[in-house]
C-alpha cells in the first residue's frame, strides 16, 4: 500500500514538473516556465499565473499600448487607425477603463466586469463604460473588435491619462503587464520636457527594445520648427525608443493627408513589425523581470539572516572581551573573600586572646616522708582561664560593635554576588536585545511586491516571532542554571563562614577553655612533667580559620576556584549555544542560497536565448 502511494506521488510530480518540450524558442519558454515553478521555490500565486499568462501569450497577438498624458490625442490616433470615431475624445479624462483594440469582423463591444462577468452589445453604448463622468458599474476591461487588417497580427491598448487621477495611473500599470511595446503619443510641445522625460521613465519597464515616441500635433510647426523640435526629442528621448517621429491627428482625418500627416509612417510601422521579434524580446523581458523580482527577494533574505548571523559573531567577539575583564575581578574577589574571611579570623581570636586571664589555682598532693603519712601539702599557682561565656556575652551581647562590624562585611559581599549576577545577566541582555530589534523589525515585514512569495515571507515572519524560543531560551536557562550555582555556593559561604562567626568563637574559646582545663589537671598530677598551656596569639588564630572553613574555601577560593569556574562553565557554554544558532542561520541561509542560485541559474539560460 505505501509503496503504490509512492509510485502515485511520483509519477503525480513527473506529470507536474517533468514535462517534455521541444526546442523551438515557444518550447524553451514554456520549459523556463515550468522549471521556474519548482516546488521548493514556493512562487506565489500571481507569479504562478504571470508565468501562465506568458505560455499563453506565445499564442496570441501581441499587444501594443497606446500611453500617454491625458489629451495628448490617444483615442483621437486610435480613431484614425479603427476608420471611424468609436473612441470617445474630451477635454477632460474621458478613458476611464483600459480599452483592447481586436480583429473582428463587425464592430462590436465587449465588457469585462469585476465581479467576472462580461457582456456583448452595440459600440455605441461604449461611453456608458468608459466615460468616468456618467454613472459606471465596475468594468475592470473593455474590448472592441473591429474590422481592421491592421488588427490580424496585432491589438492595441488604449490606456488611461498617466495623469488624470491616481486610480487610472494604478490601473494603467495593471493593465501593462502583457504589453509587448509602447507606442508612447506626446504633444509636441512636451517634447524633451523634463515632465514627460519623467513619466517615460516611470514606465521603462514596459517600453521594452521596440517601443516608438510618437509627437503629436506637428501642424503647429513649421518644418525648420519641426526638425529642430525632433532632432531636440531624439537627443532628450532616443535612449528610451527605438525611433521617434511626428504626426498629425488633425490633418490625418482625411485619408489623402497620410502622407502629409506622417501618418503613413506610424501605419508602415505598424504593418511591418516583426511580431515574432517581439514575442522573443517581451518573453525574455517578463521572464528577467520574474527573475529579478526573485532574486532580489532572496538577496533581502539573505541580508536578513547575513545581519543575524552577525549578531551572533558579534556577541561572541563582546563576550570574549567582557568574560577577560569579568575573570579579573573574579580573581579580586576570591582574594578579597579570602583576606575578609582572615580578618574575621584575626579580629575574632584578638578577641579571644584579650579574655585569657590568671587566677590563682591549689591543689593538695599527698606529703613525703614516714611521719607525714597520710598527710597532704596545699600548693598554690598561677592558673590561665577563660570565661566562655563571659567572653562571649562581652563580645557579642553586651557590646554590638563585633555585630555591626559582622554584619558590614557580609553585606559588602552580598552586594559583590549580586554585581557578579548583574554582570552575567547584563552579557544576556546586550544579546537579548539585539534579538528583540530582530523581531521587532522583521516579524512583520511584508512583501513590496505582489510577486513576491507569500510562503517564504510568511515562513520569515515565522521565524523571526519565534526568535525568543530559537535564539534567546536557552541563552536564558543556562543563566539561570549558572547563577543557581553561584547562589549555592554564597549560601555555603555564608552558612559555613559570614553567618559562623558567632559560633565559631564558641567552637573556639570552648576549644582553648578545654585545654587549659586539661593542662591544669596534668599538670596537678606531675607539676616536674606538665606545663600549664598558655594559649598564644596564633594559636587562636589558626583555631579560628579552622572553625571559620577558612581553610576550605582557600581551596574552593584560590587552589580550585569555584566562583571561576561557574563563570568558565556560562562562558564555554554561551560560546557552544553561538555555534549552534549559527548553524541555524546557515541552515536558513543554505536554504535561501539555493533558490538563489537556482534563479541565478536560470537567469542566464534566459540572457542565452
Amino acid at each position: 500500500m505505501q509503496i503504490e502511494l509512492l509510485k502515485q506521488f511520483i509519477n503525480a510530480y513527473e506529470n507536474a514538473y517533468k514535462k517534455e518540450f521541444d526546442e523551438s524558442f515557444e518550447g524553451k519558454i514554456r520549459r523556463l516556465c515550468s522549471e521556474f515553478d519548482e516546488p521548493f521555490m514556493h512562487l506565489s500565486l500571481g507569479l504562478k499565473e504571470r508565468l501562465k499568462s506568458l505560455i499563453f501569450s506565445l499564442e496570441k497577438n501581441i499587444q501594443i499600448a497606446i500611453i500617454g498624458q491625458f489629451s495628448s490625442g490617444k483615442s483621437s490616433l486610435l480613431n484614425l487607425i479603427l476608420g471611424r470615431e468609436c473612441l470617445p475624445t474630451g477635454v477632460v479624462p474621458v478613458t476611464f477603463k483600459p480599452t483592447f483594440l481586436h480583429y473582428g469582423k463587425d464592430y462590436i463591444l465587449r465588457v469585462e466586469f469585476e465581479d467576472g462577468s462580461d457582456i456583448i452589445t452595440e459600440l455605441s453604448e461604449l461611453g456608458f463604460y468608459t466615460d468616468q463622468r456618467k454613472s459606471l458599474k465596475e468594468a475592470k476591461s473593455i474590448h472592441i473588435y473591429a474590422p481592421v487588417p491592421l488588427l490580424r497580427n496585432l491589438s492595441l491598448v488604449d490606456t488611461p491619462g498617466l495623469n488624470a487621477n491616481e486610480s487610472d495611473t494604478l490601473t494603467t500599470f495593471k493593465e501593462l503587464e502583457d504589453i509587448h511595446c509602447v507606442i508612447w503619443l506626446s504633444l509636441i510641445d512636451n517634447a524633451g520636457k523634463k515632465s514627460e522625460e519623467d513619466a517615460i521613465k516611470a514606465n521603462l519597464r514596459i517600453l521594452g527594445k521596440n517601443s516608438l515616441c510618437v509627437l503629436n500635433q506637428k501642424d503647429k510647426l513649421s518644418q525648420v520648427e519641426l526638425e529642430r523640435v525632433l532632432e531636440y526629442a531624439r537627443g532628450v528621448f532616443g535612449k528610451y525608443f527605438k525611433q521617434i517621429i511626428a504626426i498629425s491627428c488633425k490633418e490625418a482625418k482625411e485619408e489623402q493627408n497620410y502622407e502629409k500627416s506622417n501618418f503613413s509612417t506610424l501605419l508602415k510601422y505598424l504593418e511591418n513589425i516583426d511580431t515574432k521579434e517581439l514575442k522573443r524580446e517581451f518573453s525574455k523581458r517578463k521572464l528577467l523581470e520574474f527573475c529579478q523580482i526573485t532574486r532580489e527577494e532572496s538577496i533581502l533574505f539573505d541580508t536578513i539572516f547575513n545581519e543575524l548571523e552577525a549578531k551572533f559573531e558579534d556577541y561572541e567577539v563582546y563576550l570574549r572581551h567582557y568574560f577577560v575583564d569579568l575573570k579579573e575581578k573574579i580573581e579580586l574577589l576570591n582574594h578579597q573573600i579570602l583576606e575578609q574571611l582572615k580578618s574575621i579570623a584575626e579580629r575574632l581570636s584578638v578577641e579571644i586572646f584579650n579574655f585569657v586571664r590568671e587566677k590563682e589555682g591549689f591543689f593538695y598532693k599527698e606529703a613525703q616522708g614516714f611521719f607525714k603519712k597520710n598527710l597532704y601539702c596545699k600548693y598554690s599557682y598561677k592558673t590561665p582561664y577563660i570565661s566562655s561565656d563571659d567572653a562571649f556575652l562581652a563580645m557579642f551581647y553586651h557590646s554590638d560593635v563585633m555585630n555591626k562590624e559582622f554584619r558590614h562585611i557580609k553585606k559588602e559581599f552580598e552586594f559583590s554576588f549580586e554585581n557578579l549576577k548583574s554582570n552575567l545577566k547584563e552579557s544576556f541582555e546586550t544579546l537579548k536585545k539585539e534579538i528583540l530589534l530582530f523581531k521587532a523589525r522583521i516579524s512583520n515585514i511584508q512583501k513590496d511586491d505582489f510577486l513576491q512569495s507569500e510562503k517564504n515571507f510568511a515562513d520569515l515572519r515565522t521565524f523571526a516571532s519565534a526568535s525568543e524560543e530559537y535564539f534567546l531560551r536557552d541563552f536564558e536557562n543556562i543563566l539561570f542554571k549558572n547563577n543557581l550555582d553561584l547562589e549555592l555556593f554564597f549560601e555555603k559561604l555564608n552558612l559555613k563562614a559570614f553567618a559562623n562567626y558567632e559560633n565559631a568563637c564558641k567552637l573556639s574559646l570552648s576549644f582553648f577553655s578545654r585545654k587549659i582545663n586539661e593542662s591544669r589537671i596534668f599538670y596537678e598530677l606531675d607539676s616536674s612533667q606538665f606545663s600549664l598551656y598558655y594559649p598564644k596569639k596564633n594559636e587562636i588564630y589558626e583555631r579560628v580559620l579552622t572553625e571559620l572553613n577558612v581553610y576550605e574555601f582557600e581551596n574552593l577560593l584560590v587552589a580550585k576556584p569555584v566562583i571561576l569556574k561557574v563563570i568558565n562553565t556560562f562562558f564555554e557554554q554561551n560560546l557552544d549555544l553561538i555555534a549552534q544558532k549559527r548553524a541555524l542561520i546557515s541552515t536558513k541561509k543554505e536554504e535561501n542560497n539555493e533558490r538563489l542560485n537556482y534563479i541565478l541559474a536560470l537567469e542566464e539560460r534566459i540572457k542565452a536565448l
